[in-house]
């Protein structure tokens, strides 16, 4: 009888700890997310991500759909990638596509006055936090 109780106590810490383990988003970073896509994003990229949002049609080309980065990445969600992109750290292939780059432009439309949270520093440069947080609610965009 012991060693059942045992093996049962083993086997429930187990399944604890594998919980316990995983990087879990909090749910208030995927709301602030949310909030920074649709004031910065959803106008090109759809509300859900698809690329037909209304500001699309007149840019030319359709915006990438958002909700299949990680079917186009071997089921990876390449949030580096995304980051550099959204920033400009990566070269364009066309120099002249629409998208801002918003570490130039920050986050113009959630922090009209500067392009930047108040009392987190001058300028448009786009904060880790919020960052961090759109590429949270990007990844739950994901099907």
């Amino acid at each position: 009888m012991n060693v059942t109780k045992i093996l049962f106590s083993l086997t429930g810490a187990a399944l604890l700890a594998a919980c316990a383990g995983g990087d879990i988003t909090p749910p208030s970073n995927v709301q602030r997310g949310k909030t920074i896509y649709l004031s910065e994003c959803a106008q090109c990229h759809g509300r859900s991500g698809d690329g037909g949002g209304a500001a699309s049609l007149g840019l030319g080309a359709p915006p990438p759909d958002l909700s299949g980065l990680t079917a186009r990445n071997d089921g990876a969600f390449p949030r580096a990638f995304i980051q550099r992109f959204v920033l400009g750290e990566l070269e364009k292939e066309d120099p002249e596509a629409p998208m801002p780059e918003f570490a130039t432009v920050g986050l113009r439309h959630v922090y009209p006055d500067s392009g930047r949270a108040s009392g987190t520093g001058s300028g448009t440069q786009v904060s880790a936090a919020d960052m961090t947080a759109l590429l949270d609610y990007l990844e739950t965009l994901q099907r």
